[in-house]
């Protein structure tokens, strides 16, 4: 398959198969210097688009390296048995009306894999590919040229979206944009094991509406990291609306927003919000020198547009120190009496295009305890009266000089999207500047870019394999599920170091031999493996103080299970000590999904699960760090930070017992459907959980 996928990019003979589509892709490829041999098939037409045309794919004189491939669904799958007996490399497939129209498509969508056999497969369902490299390229619309070869590679699952990345006056550099389409043949994993070997990829522009194997897919980014590889991504489908449309537009599985971050963020995927920002990114990704931190200085001649960036760069996690003292002193005497040395610095309209002035002056401010420098200054827009740049183009000689000077990255902000045009922007490039449209998205991507550049220094400091953050592979289970009654999930919890209380299993007899009076206030509950959530039939009663209490706690409970569960015969409860009202309540839980394997999710517990919707989850297996993490960044962590005045948690006795809960889940991937421990209580100094479920069923059989 590798081999067919540098066939694929790097095609010295391609073929068109089909009428209309064709004849739209060979009108573009004749406006692209592409240097193999063409031949196209139709089995009636004599030439399209100056062509000659062969009559069938056996008349092709040689196996073609690159195939397009537009005639019907069930065609297709002919064309693709014949193209795999030639012996051809790859093959974009336009055809629809496969796994994306559900059941009716689905064995057509079998037989089509079948007929791909090794071969590289593009789609079905997709729009083509753009080749900036070997210019070998399936489109069958015109696109923007671009003098350099080198850049970002887009694996987009939308054809018209993949157009609109094309088509982008933004200067981002591209090498190839790929229309991927159902991935029914090679996925997302496959392009990203094999693009990031290539010489003339900067980053790896991922847009997304689902993913289909998501251990695949997270080893190929993992590979992609540990070749300091940039991947970028872009995702629809994350409104409830959204992922409906994705499911009905290429069959992927969508949704899942958490899902999807925890594992972006395990793998050290960046991921943008709008297109806007995922273009801008891949930008810089392929142009910024890496960056050592998040302080920048920012610079511009108003007040207003310094309020704007300071708000934004703020908001995106930047940082902006002022000005030391020696900084201050020499630029003061730099400014108008009126102006003030800040960070944002105001260098007042006065000075606009004043390069010999603000050379000094933004050299000074980067000498600084910063990490990048930022002018915020927009261009007049193409088409209006104002054409003169020249002041632009003086201060951006300023900034570059700065960035020389101090040997950090700068960048040129427009407030506006569409305030660098597209001239400008390339003279920026030229200068060493990396042009940025629009100042919200700005600061978003510069923000996003520090973290990337401080995740790789780490990856590299540390100096291990990345391997450990491949998450589970959970195979689905079958068979009926089985709940584990509360005494058994405490007992198996507590084995891998879970604290629970001191309970005992009483049955119906033993209740009249309990002691008269308790020492302190008891809980008791009723005990059944088909019982999963006992308030829901009245089965726990507080506070119970005496043997008198606990045999009438227990005849309540017996009638009100038999009134909402009558096929359950109860003989036994469970018995243990009342807690203390704690710090806080968390709940702990460990879910199966089918496509992202196990789930630990951390969150806030007790009564505060539904109200607050407080809860991080993270893809087993997890590291102390990460649980930690986790933790901090709940809304309700205050509560364990000391809130009012109350005393603060100590976080080694909880982190252990969550790593506990996530060491059982993965010594029992085999069987484990469901986990829950709520509430774990959080104290000062330590925890206790205070219920607990499991869930079982079995796997389902190869």
């Amino acid at each position: 398959m590798r081999t067919n996928m540098q066939r694929l990019l790097s095609p010295r003979t391609m073929a068109f198969i089909g009428g209309t589509q064709v004849e739209y892709t060979l009108k573009t490829l004749r406006t692209v210097p592409f240097e193999g041999d063409v031949y196209v098939v139709h089995p009636k037409r004599k030439e399209i688009a100056g062509y000659p045309c062969l009559p069938s794919i056996r008349d092709l004189p040689e196996a073609p390296d690159a195939v397009f491939l537009a005639v019907n669904a069930d065609a297709s799958i002919a064309a693709l048995n014949e193209l795999r007996g030639l012996g051809a490399g790859g093959v974009v497939c336009y055809a629809s009306g496969f796994a994306e129209i559900g059941e009716a498509g689905m064995e057509r969508n079998r037989r089509f894999i079948e007929a791909a056999g090794d071969m590289a497969v593009v789609g079905p369902n997709c729009y083509g590919l753009v080749n900036y490299v070997n210019h070998g390229s399936i489109w069958p619309s015109l696109y923007p040229k671009l003098e350099n070869r080198r850049g970002a590679a887009v694996v987009s699952q939308s054809g018209n979206v993949t157009g609109h990345f094309v088509a982008n006056d933004r200067s981002v550099p591209f090498s190839y944009l790929i229309s991927a389409g159902n991935q029914a043949v090679l996925g997302f994993e496959d392009y990203i094991d094999f693009l990031v070997d290539d010489p003339h990829v900067t980053c790896l522009g991922l847009f997304m509406e689902g993913i289909r194997d998501v251990p695949a897919f997270s080893a190929a980014c993992l590979r992609a990291r540990a070749k300091q590889m940039p991947v970028i991504v872009c995702r629809s489908g994350r409104s409830e609306l959204g992922a409906a449309m994705a499911a009905s537009h290429t069959s992927s599985l969508a949704g899942q927003n958490e899902y999807y971050e925890a594992l972006f963020k395990r793998l050290g995927v960046i991921e943008t919000d709008t297109v806007p920002q995922f273009l801008e990114m891949m930008k810089v990704a392929s142009i910024a020198e890496p960056l050592a931190g998040p302080r920048i200085s920012v610079y511009s001649s108003s007040g207003g547009d310094n309020g704007l960036a300071a708000d934004y760069c703020s908001f995106a996690g930047l940082e902006l120190p002022a000005p030391d003292a020696s900084q201050i002193a020499t630029i003061r005497p730099m400014l108008p009496e009126f102006g003030h040395v800040s960070n944002p610095l105001d260098f007042t309209a006065g000075y606009w295009g004043q390069e010999e002035l603000l050379t000094p002056m933004f050299t000074t401010m980067l000498s600084g305890d910063y990490d990048a420098g930022m002018l915020v200054i927009d261009y007049p827009p193409l088409g209006s009266a104002r054409t003169d740049t020249s002041a632009q183009d003086a201060m951006d000689r300023a900034l570059a000089a700065a960035g020389k000077a101090t040997g950090k990255p700068v960048f040129h902000a427009s407030v506006n999207t569409g305030g660098i045009t597209p001239i400008a922007s390339q003279r920026l490039i030229a200068q060493g500047i990396v042009p940025l449209q629009g100042l919200h998205d700005a600061a978003v991507v510069i923000a996003k870019w520090g973290e990337h550049c401080v995740r790789m220094r780490n990856d590299q400091a540390a100096g291990q394999p990345l391997d450990a953050l491949l998450p589970h592979r959970a195979k689905p289970l079958g068979g009926k599920s089985r709940s584990v009654n509360e005494a058994e999930s405490k007992r198996r919890l507590a084995a891998y170091g879970l604290p629970v209380p001191a309970g005992q299993v009483v049955s119906r007899a033993d209740l009249s031999l309990l002691p008269e009076a308790f020492p302190k206030p008891m809980v008791l509950k009723v005990l059944h493996d088909a019982i999963a959530h006992k308030t829901e039939v009245g089965g726990v009663a507080l506070n119970i103080m005496s043997r008198d209490d606990a045999i009438a706690a227990s005849e309540r409970m017996i009638q009100n299970v038999a009134h909402h569960l009558p096929e359950i015969h109860l003989e036994h409860f469970f018995l243990e000590p009342m807690q203390a009202p704690p710090l806080a309540e968390l709940i702990i839980g460990v879910k199966r999904d089918p496509l992202f394997g196990m789930v630990l999710v951390i969150g806030a517990g007790g009564i505060l699960v539904e109200l607050l919707k407080d809860a991080t989850p993270l893809l087993l297996p997890v590291r102390r760090e990460d649980v930690e993490q986790a933790l901090r960044s709940l809304k309700s962590f205050t509560l364990l930070d000391g809130f009012r005045g109350r005393d603060r948690a100590d976080l080694r006795p909880v982190v252990d017992a969550i790593l506990a809960i996530a060491s059982y889940a993965q010594d029992n991937l085999e069987t484990l459907l469901e986990l829950d421990v709520n509430p774990l209580m959080v104290n000062a100094n330590g925890v206790v959980a205070v219920d607990a479920l499991i869930v079982e069923a079995a796997a389902i059989a190869a």
